[in-house]
């Protein structure tokens, strides 16, 4: 008899269980539903700061909700990842561990072929900002910051042109040592750690500077790198 009563019970707990995923199910089904139709037309209908609202009223949806707060659209940290973009090229990267970030700032930014496979371009479109950051924050909470003088990408990128040169891009003559081969066989390359600003932790909003910053960093052998590879 008891045998049965338990039975019953694990039945009955299956069910209700069941009956919870189904509930959960359709509120999902639901809010995509929704949102498709509140996407139809959104250009037309909605200003930028109600795309970036949006924006936050999917994440508060749940479904990709973190659970600790994040900094990414505070004052400060926009600030300083967007600081004289008019005359820089700026990428950011996600890493999982702080230790890595640190010795990004110190040793540069290594990367295999080109660094747009890990690197996001970075432009004062604060909606592209969001799904970029939203897409990669996943990473790791440890935000690195790159930033090239445009002068320096647009001349090196013009010499490449002038060359001729294919599947070559300006990051892969900003490297002060010969690329190393990884296990795939593909060149790894090291960018500069005075490229690197520093870095952010998007979840506390902490902001970790690098005191060689250079932007407009030049090295004799980034001359040399365009002859070899010609």
């Amino acid at each position: 008899m008891t045998l049965h009563i338990l039975e019953a019970a694990i039945i009955a707990g299956l069910l209700v269980y069941i009956i919870y995923l189904q509930l959960q199910l359709s509120k999902k089904n639901i809010f995509i539903e929704t949102t498709v139709k509140r996407l139809s037309g959104i250009e037309k209908t909605r200003s930028m700061e109600e795309m970036v609202e949006f924006l936050r009223d999917i994440n508060r949806a749940g479904l990709y909700n973190p659970v600790t707060p994040d900094k990414f659209l505070d004052e400060s940290v926009t600030n300083f990842i967007l600081e004289n973009d008019n005359k820089l090229k700026i990428f950011m990267h996600y890493t999982r561990d702080e230790y890595d970030a640190q010795n990004i700032l110190k040793v540069g930014f290594r990367f295999a072929n080109s660094f747009y496979k890990t690197a996001l371009p970075v432009t004062r479109d604060k909606l592209d900002m969001i799904i970029k950051h939203n897409s990669q924050k996943y990473y790791g909470h440890y935000l690195i910051i790159i930033s090239i003088s445009s002068e320096t990408v647009n001349y090196f990128s013009s010499e490449i042109k002038k060359a001729g040169l294919k599947n070559i891009s300006f990051e892969n003559i900003l490297t002060e040592s010969a690329p190393l081969r990884n296990e795939n066989g593909e060149p790894v390359y090291l960018l500069p750690h005075q490229f690197i600003k520093g870095y952010i932790n998007h979840i506390s909003g902490e902001i970790t500077q690098n005191p060689d910053y250079d932007p407009a960093f030049i090295s004799s052998a980034f001359e040399k790198n365009l002859l070899t590879i010609k």
